[in-house]
């Protein structure tokens, strides 16, 4: 599942993973979004934005952890521990912008690959 409002930056994400045969759930691009693709789908998988549109992504972070999915933030905040609850400090972080090589080896690592 992939998590971003940035349309452009969605979808280079996005293409990057199809292209290396991911199915891509999303992107989601609202926390709203994100909580329904969760119920709906039960991805195996998702890499998050962290704010989407000013609402911060943790409750849904929290769903998925809740449901043993792993998962990766991609964001501009990746070296600010304060935006980042206690619970939340042991997800990796992506720095935006993430390079493909980054992003693939991190979903690897999310999978057991």
């Amino acid at each position: 599942m992939l998590v971003e409002d940035d349309f452009i930056v969605a979808y280079d994400m996005q293409t990057l993973l199809e292209e290396r045969g991911a199915q891509v759930l999303g992107p989601a691009s609202s926390l709203a979004e994100t909580h329904a693709f969760i119920q709906a789908a039960s991805p195996h998988v998702a890499i998050l934005d962290v704010n989407l549109n000013g609402e911060l992504v943790f409750s849904a972070a929290e769903q998925l952890r809740a449901r043993g999915i792993p998962f990766a933030f991609a964001t501009a905040y990746a070296d600010d521990d304060r935006i980042f609850p206690a619970a939340m400090r042991d997800v990796p972080r992506l720095a935006k912008p993430v390079l493909p090589v980054v992003l693939v080896g991190q979903l690897r690592k999310l999978v057991g690959r």
